[in-house]
């Protein structure tokens, strides 16, 4: 009973944090994938004129975005190659032209079928340089939907933790680690980041008052505490249907389950169970929700309905598995284990069956997010000597690091974005 407390709400403040370079290198450990790529070509972009880039050429943002994306195995050109592209079986390629409009760029973006150079997709863009990647994420996204008929993950963002002048702070970045800002400003820890429904801003847990607290702050906004009567709250999940907020609250050293508002302030206590509750996670639907317990001795995976009924274990193998993440598509969770000594990352079937062990050998791996695709998973590594963010296929491969300074734990997907807007077609070039 008491271990779990302890988890919970004293060691917080001992989790490993972070911090992050404005541009990081790629560290990609190459496994082998079990799930369809698509080969695709990817020449530089015509310039104009010479231009003095601050960050990354074009292509080179498209190859990323395509690496990353789990979808794609990139057919790197210097310029159209046919035979390259033929005996590849790259049939489309991506590539476009960028020309200065004063201070501003011109970015023009194409996906060609290679065969007949017919023009698949073509968007243009005038932005600043430092929004041009933004700018072919979008670009990026509407090609995944051409060509497979699903919404990418390049126009999303990644929120965690990073050690700011030696305290630990909330910041959120790009998906791919670039465009890092920073979220809160505090001269005490700042953790368990977690987005509000429809990404207007974020969740976490601060530390000002000597104990865990739940505070909100919209993009743009002010810091707000939520649910304030409480003594101790941490450990948020946000409904994807309603916003509201399921977390744990300690309350003379037992630790359960509460819901609430956070435009009220109304919270009441989710599951009235003997064991202590932590780190929830809702279903993609929000009818059934996943917690750590240690109700069995040690930190367990359970899940039960929405209302508190229908309480099962999932996690049988191992001593000690918690932080549980479900799947966009509700058919697997993805979670962190101890064995050996060592923090792994697992998924499962949602009744514990079908076990994949994803990371192994590679320092202590930790706190899974799924993309919004289901496609990917981040989590935190310190594989490298320091922790760091990485994302990899769900199935464990092409393992990329995205993050390179510092320390960088606890991150945290973002849901899709409202505004986008299916490709249109384009004819013939």
């Amino acid at each position: 009973m008491r271990f779990l407390v302890s988890v919970a709400a004293f060691a917080l403040a001992m989790l490993p944090v972070t911090s992050h370079a404005t541009i990081d290198t790629i560290a990609v450990d190459v496994g082998i994938s079990v799930f369809k790529t698509m080969p695709i070509g990817v020449v530089p972009f015509a310039e104009k004129k010479s231009i003095d880039w601050i960050e990354e050429k074009p292509h080179l943002i498209v190859t990323r975005d395509a690496n990353l994306s789990g979808r794609f195995d990139v057919v790197s050109s210097d310029k159209f190659d046919l035979p390259k592209f033929s005996k590849a079986h790259a049939k489309h390629y991506i590539t476009g032209k960028v020309t200065p409009v004063g201070k501003m760029l011109k970015v023009e973006c194409f996906l060609y079928a290679s065969q007949t150079k017919d023009v698949l997709l073509g968007e243009s863009y005038t932005v600043e340089q430092k929004d041009m990647r933004r700018a072919l994420h979008q670009f990026f996204d509407q090609v995944i939907y051409r060509l497979w008929g699903e919404r990418g993950v390049a126009s999303t963002k990644l929120a965690y933790v990073s050690k700011m002048d030696g305290v630990k702070q909330v910041v959120v970045s790009d998906y791919d680690g670039f465009h890092r800002s920073q979220i809160t400003r505090d001269t005490t820890i700042s953790m368990m980041p977690v987005w509000m429904k429809g990404n207007a801003g974020l969740y976490y847990v601060n530390f000002k008052t000597h104990r865990p607290k739940l505070y909100s702050k919209t993009f743009g906004g002010v810091e707000k505490s939520v649910f304030p009567q409480l003594e101790q709250t941490y450990s948020p999940a946000v409904n994807p249907k309603t916003g509201e907020l399921l977390f744990s609250s300690t309350v003379d050293g037992k630790t359960d389950l509460y819901i609430g508002n956070p435009e009220t302030g109304k919270a009441k206590k989710f599951a009235y169970l003997k064991s202590n509750q932590t780190s929830p996670a809702w279903s993609p639907y929000a009818s059934e929700v996943l917690f750590t317990s240690d109700r069995g001795g040690g930190p367990q995976i359970f899940a039960m309905s929405k209302d508190g009924s229908d309480l099962r274990r999932v996690t049988f193998m191992g001593r000690y598995n918690e932080r549980a993440a479900w799947s966009p598509e509700g058919d697997r969770i993805a979670y962190t284990s101890m064995d050996a000594g060592h923090m792994n990352i697992y998924t499962c079937a949602l009744d514990g069956s079908d076990i994949v062990q994803l990371t192994s050998n590679a320092g202590n791996n930790e706190h899974p997010t799924w993309s919004p695709d289901g496609k990917l998973i981040a989590f935190a590594s310190n594989r490298s000597g320091s922790y760091q963010i990485y994302i990899m296929r769900k199935d464990g491969s092409n393992v990329t690091r995205i993050t390179n300074s510092g320390e960088n734990t606890s991150p945290t997907w973002s849901f899709f974005y409202d505004d986008f807007k299916q490709p249109k077609k384009e004819g013939k070039k």
